[in-house]
């Protein structure tokens, strides 16, 4: 009997005992904490405490709704963006400086429009110019990366500006084109020659065609066609030899508002 109770004994001492934890180390609970981007850290360290959360640059959410933490920005989400009066886009111009820009290179051209237009792609701002010019719809474009600008004239270069017929006018029967816009001709060129070239052009577009043109019946000259030597893919129309040119100071068919200007310039009459 004596025997059985030390058994007994040795065995309740032993389930007792614990043996010390390895390395002294905690085990911790697998409890979460949630942080503030959406993600969970658990416990961890020597301890238990919770591990830090990812850090966030900046707000967390901006003036439109968007997280920078989650890696997109409103430019980025609006592949364009027209705002007179929206703040610009993270890491571009400001509008003032786009409108000085804008109105040092282009303001001698015509009146800049109040809105601006951002394109993300390439980086360009659009601003609409008043300036006419037949068949275009000509923007100041400043570019985000040097602080340039330029004019793009955006002409559609309808197939009815490459016809030439003729109109009556206080001046008289006059060319015109498929538009009825007035054409001209420039007093320092010589036959099949222009030397409007440059911002010339762009104040006077030369008339060109690709394929073919149409001609009224009866019409006493001749109309031709040659090759600009600042582009030779322009093929220029031409009226006895002399190269034909709209104005962009005529802002609707039948004006003749270029007739004379410089003594250089005159309307095409074909009879008086």
């Amino acid at each position: 009997m004596l025997a059985i109770l030390s058994i007994m004994l040795i065995l309740m001492l032993g389930c007792t005992q614990q043996a010390p934890p390895a390395n002294n180390t905690i085990a911790c609970t697998e409890e979460a904490k949630i942080c503030p981007d959406g993600s969970a850290v658990g416990r961890t360290g020597p301890n238990c405490e919770f591990a830090p959360c990812p850090q966030i640059v900046g707000n967390d959410t901006d003036a439109h709704g968007c997280k920078p933490s989650a890696g997109y920005s409103w430019c980025e989400a609006k592949q364009k963006c027209i705002r007179p009066f929206e703040e610009p886009c993270e890491g571009t111009l400001k509008d003032s400086d786009v409108m000085n820009i804008a109105q040092a290179t282009c303001g001698n051209e015509g009146n800049l429009s109040d809105t601006i237009t951002y394109n993300s792609n390439t980086k360009t701002y659009w601003i609409d110019l008043d300036t006419v010019k037949p068949g275009c719809a000509p923007a100041c474009v400043v570019w985000e990366e040097n602080r340039s600008a330029e004019i793009n004239w955006r002409c559609t270069g309808l197939i009815t500006l490459y016809t030439v017929k003729t109109a009556n006018t206080s001046l008289g029967e006059i060319l015109v084109d498929g538009n009825g816009f007035t054409l001209y001709t420039f007093s320092p060129d010589s036959v099949n020659k222009s030397t409007c070239t440059g911002s010339c052009a762009n104040n006077w577009p030369p008339m060109l065609i690709k394929d073919t043109i149409s001609i009224p019946h009866g019409l006493p000259g001749t109309i031709g066609a040659f090759a600009r030597m600042d582009n030779l893919s322009q093929i220029q129309v031409a009226y006895n030899g002399m190269p034909l040119y709209t104005y962009s100071g005529d802002g609707a068919p039948g004006d003749t508002n270029g007739q004379g200007i410089g003594g250089k310039w005159y309307v095409v009459k074909v009879s008086d």
